[in-house]
């Protein structure tokens, strides 16, 4: 049996923590703690949040704050889950900082790194000086991930120790708390929310997957039934795609509030095919600037979603039968 690679047991416990991450945004969805905290990454002010009477009373009072006042039951939530998302940051970086200290010897590795530091100095900058600096940090997110495409397009895979799969991961991350920053400063708009919930699904299965490398044990299939396997490589894609759909779909059910637009089961409203407007329901183009707390569309609309999400589930059943 082959060992194991550097970072596999670090991976196992990212993958952990990446399944804790997307619990408690669940969490802070279904408490409509979204804007638990107005700004970001303080929550009013504070790397924790309010607590104290007199916390609280200097929060409301702030001018920043005054149409926002701080509701206590929904900061914690909040705050915890980017917390614990940091933590998740930090652990991919330390991950990176592994595979690069046992990478193959010929493996580069310098402009990995000075990437992925412009990539986290940006962000920096993009906290302290605000949106403005959004187009130019779109560019460097460009930059990092296009570098290392051309870099898996050059070299290919190996067996020695993943080095572009953690960088990825690391860079990955960094634009994961971008869409939390995002759902804050553009008030839960819809697409940012979706992207958000896609991206944490993304981070834990890019983490599985590193882990399954840094594991370096193959399958032991005998050669008559690897034939069979690679048979179904095309359909198992196709159903990944059915699958991704279906998580998108749901992501886009929550984010417009759409989840209880239908409330009995199996019928929706009492009817098999209620009013609908699949128009409006699936408008990617909807205004930046609204507070979308709570939606925005109207009945038809989010009975359109939730109808679509309905059906998702029973295609991507039948699929992955």
């Amino acid at each position: 049996m082959s060992q194991t690679k550097p970072g596999y047991r670090l991976t196992l416990l990212a993958c952990a923590l990446a399944v804790v991450v997307v619990g408690l945004g669940a969490f802070t969805r279904l408490v409509d703690a979204g804007l638990g905290c107005p700004d970001w990454p303080t929550c009013y002010g504070h790397v924790l949040w309010p607590d104290s009477h007199e916390e609280i009373s200097a929060a409301n009072a702030h001018p920043d704050f005054v149409d926002t006042p701080v509701e206590t039951d929904k900061t914690w939530p909040e705050q915890v889950h980017r917390l614990f998302a940091s933590s998740l940051g930090l652990l991919g970086l330390i991950i990176l900082g592994v595979s690069l200290k046992n990478r193959p010897a010929a493996h580069p590795w310098k402009g990995i790194v000075a990437l992925l530091a412009i990539l986290f100095s940006g962000t920096v900058a993009r906290i302290i000086f605000g949106d403005g600096l959004d187009p130019y940090l779109w560019k460097l997110v460009a930059l990092y991930f296009g570098w290392l495409g051309w870099l898996a397009l050059k070299q290919g895979n190996s067996d020695g120790q993943p080095v572009k799969l953690p960088a990825f991961i690391a860079g990955f991350i960094i634009l994961q708390g971008l869409f939390g920053m995002w759902t804050v400063t553009l008030k839960l708009w819809p697409q940012v929310v979706t992207a958000h919930l896609l991206g944490g699904f993304t981070v834990f299965a890019l983490l599985w997957l590193l882990a399954l490398r840094l594991r370096n044990q193959r399958w032991q299939i005998r050669a008559h039934s690897m034939a069979a396997v690679r048979g179904l490589r095309s359909f198992a894609f196709a159903a990944l795609l059915v699958v991704v759909a279906q998580i998108a779909l749901g992501g886009w059910t929550t984010s417009n509030y759409a989840a209880v637009a239908c409330p009995d089961l199996p019928t929706c409203q009492n009817a098999w095919w209620p009013e609908t407007n699949f128009a409006a329901g699936f408008n990617l183009f909807q205004h930046i600037g609204p507070n979308y707390l709570g939606g925005t569309m109207d009945n038809a609309a989010r009975v359109s979603i939730h109808l679509s999400h309905r059906i998702g589930a029973i295609i991507t059943t039948l699929v992955l039968l």
